[in-house]
């Protein structure tokens, strides 16, 4: 299978991703965060476990940006509203929180959000509007419907 994880820019960026989990498990230790098999597609990006107990899903991403880049963007970190309804989904069928991770580069700041609680309801504010992005890590462009969370609020942590 021809996953973007396997080239250059996707190695770069699963490593950066690896830093960011690093970080998270120095600010929450009880946590174990156990990432999804790279080597295949997966609706998320990892489990995080508790005492043996499953206690939340997530999604990680990595930026090349910076907290004032953010906030020319109104605080709002886009993901694709699929990866969104995918997660929503496994946090209801779970019955876990879906959490939002996002490594600033530029800044070596984490932002954790929550996304959904243990119903799979979204928490935070999210704008969906369909737009042109960067298709994957290795360029392009595609017109899908993608979510806009609201960070505002987030916590956040030093890498």
């Amino acid at each position: 299978m021809n996953l973007d994880i396997n080239t250059p820019r996707g190695q770069q960026s699963l490593s950066q991703e690896r830093k960011l989990i690093k970080a998270l498990a120095a600010v929450y230790p009880d946590i174990s965060f156990v990432e999804t098999h790279k080597a295949l597609p997966a609706q998320i990006d990892g489990l995080m476990i508790k005492g043996g107990t499953l206690v939340g899903i997530y999604e990680s991403k990595c930026r090349n940006m910076s907290s004032d880049d953010m906030h020319k963007f109104n605080d709002e970190w886009l993901v694709t509203y699929e990866k969104i309804m995918h997660g929503a989904e496994l946090s209801k069928r779970l019955r876990v929180p879906f959490y939002g991770f996002l490594y600033l580069i530029k800044d070596s700041i984490g932002v954790a959000v929550q996304i959904t609680d243990d119903g799979g309801n979204i928490r935070p504010k999210i704008r969906i509007e369909r737009t042109e992005t960067q298709r994957t890590i290795n360029g392009g462009s595609i017109v899908r419907t993608n979510a806009y969370i609201d960070i505002t609020d987030s916590d956040t942590f030093i890498i």
